[in-house]
This record gives C-alpha cells, sequence and structure tokens, in this order.
C-alpha cells in the first residue's frame, strides 16, 4: 500500500480542536493523522540557541515530502559518483570472508 503525505500546519481552536481541510482527501476517506506539538520550555529558547545544523535540519523537515525526496536524491547520486570513482573501498570488501 502506497501512501501519500499531506503536509499542513494548523491553529488549535476554541475548545482544543483543531480543523484539516485537504481538497485532495475524499468525504469518507479513512486517514492517518499525526500530531507534532512545538514545546514551549521554561528557559525560552530563541533561535540563535540552536546550532547551525539543528537549523537545517529543521528547515529540511518543514520542506514539502516531494522536495525532501529530490534532494535526498541529489546527495545519493553526488554519494553513488564518490563511490564508483573511488575503487579503494571495492578492494576491502573483494577478500574472502574468514571466520574463526
Amino acid at each position: 500500500m502506497v501512501k501519500s503525505t499531506l503536509y499542513t500546519t494548523a491553529k488549535v481552536l476554541p475548545g482544543n480542536r483543531i480543523e484539516i481541510q485537504a481538497p485532495d482527501l475524499n468525504v469518507g476517506q479513512t486517514v492517518e493523522v499525526v500530531i507534532l506539538v512545538e514545546e514551549v520550555s521554561s528557559h525560552s529558547c530563541t533561535t540563535e540557541d540552536i546550532s547551525p545544523s539543528l537549523k537545517q535540519r529543521l528547515a529540511f523537515l518543514k520542506l514539502p515530502m516531494t522536495e525532501r525526496r529530490n534532494i535526498l536524491k541529489s546527495q545519493a547520486d553526488i554519494m553513488l559518483s564518490h563511490y564508483q570513482q573511488d575503487s579503494e573501498w571495492q578492494e576491502l570488501m573483494a577478500g574472502d570472508i574468514i571466520e574463526y
């Protein structure tokens, strides 16, 4: 079963309700909903307190799924060409496995 992902944000409405509108969904269709809640810490962490790598990862997670897949595919293609050019790792893997 293939699952597609829709990414949206919502505000909590009076009565602690959340309303989601998704024109791509059909009336009566069953969907899974995952709610990610930004935690508010007592020491109120600012963006200056977050490491640059964490900022990049959080920005990446906010991208639409298709864009994230495109980025990961291009990174995988770069690594594929790197390992195809560098044969040293292949020589390490070519030996016999010896069990003691």
